[in-house]
Parts: structure tokens; sequence; C-alpha cells
């Protein structure tokens, strides 16, 4: 799969200044809690997994946690560090402000979400 989606959602939070570091091992968000904000990653990888059952890793250039962004249920997933992340909070004000003057951006999100679903999917399957 071409990744220049992942170069250029990057390069709209490489001067961010209001970053978080995580050490590795870190629970960035548990299924269940509170869902306010969605982090892009600018350096380090995060693992996804669902009740222990691995979906994801996502690396420099991806982003965690964005289903909060569109919906205000709940954390559908678990994000654990795998490395010392990087990682820049995105509110919902942010999110909207970035959907609206980098359109762009929303079909990346966009991408990534389906390309979860499908992970998502081929686990439920394997599990049949």
């Amino acid at each position: 799969m071409a990744r220049s989606w992942i170069l250029t959602t990057i390069n709209l939070f490489n001067n961010a200044e209001d970053f978080i570091i995580i050490p590795a091992g870190q629970v960035i968000f548990e299924k269940g809690g509170v869902a306010d904000v969605m982090y892009a990653i600018v350096e380090g990888e995060v693992e996804i997994s669902i009740d222990g059952k691995f979906l994801d890793v996502t690396g420099a250039g991806g982003i965690v946690g964005e289903m909060s962004l569109i919906d205000s249920r709940s954390r559908s997933a678990t994000a654990i560090a795998k490395t010392e992340c990087k990682l820049v909070p995105i509110n919902q004000h942010r999110f909207t402000f970035l959907v609206q003057q980098t359109p762009f951006f929303a079909i990346q999100v966009m991408k990534i979400m389906v390309e979860r679903i499908r992970k998502l999917d081929a686990l439920v399957l394997s599990l049949q």
C-alpha cells in the first residue's frame, strides 16, 4: 500500500510545540475510557489492541484515537506505546479546524479508519 499519505500527515505536526512524550510500555488510552482527543504520532510506535487481541501497530506519521473525534462514545480499543513516543494531542476544536483548512486531512483519517476496519474484520473472521 502506498504510504504517501503518512508523510503528509506527519508534516502537519512536525513543528507542533504541544507534543507529549510517552515512555515505552505506557498506556495512552484504554478501551472504555473517555474519548476526547486523538493523537498524531510524530515519533515512535503505538500498539492498538481490543480486549488483549492485537489489531495494529501505528508509527510515525500515523494517528490513534481518531474515532473519539467522530462520535462521543467511549474508547473502542486500547493504545500502548510500543516504543517511546512523541505524540501531538488533537482535540475536537483542532480536528474541526484541520478538516476545514486541510480537506486532505479528512481523507487521510478516513483511509486510516478503513484500514483499521479491514484489520478488525480479518480478526473477527480468524476467530470464527
